[in-house]
């Protein structure tokens, strides 16, 4: 999943990362304290034509 880094610099798999750099982590490795995830809104897209698509077949 893209992430962004909020406010504190990190350290993921042996890499340096300060506030506002852009990175692919797995999911279980995901805290909402430290990231901001940067795939809810493809997520919030896939969703809403998923529920289109329900819409239409009834």
């Amino acid at each position: 999943m893209k992430v962004r880094v909020k406010d504190y610099p990190i350290r993921y798999k042996d890499t340096r990362y300060k506030k506002g750099d852009e990175l692919s982590i797995t999911q279980d490795a995901f805290n909402d304290e430290l990231f901001v995830c940067l795939d809810k809104q493809k997520d919030e897209k896939t969703a809403d034509n998923a529920q289109l698509e329900t819409d239409d077949e009834e």
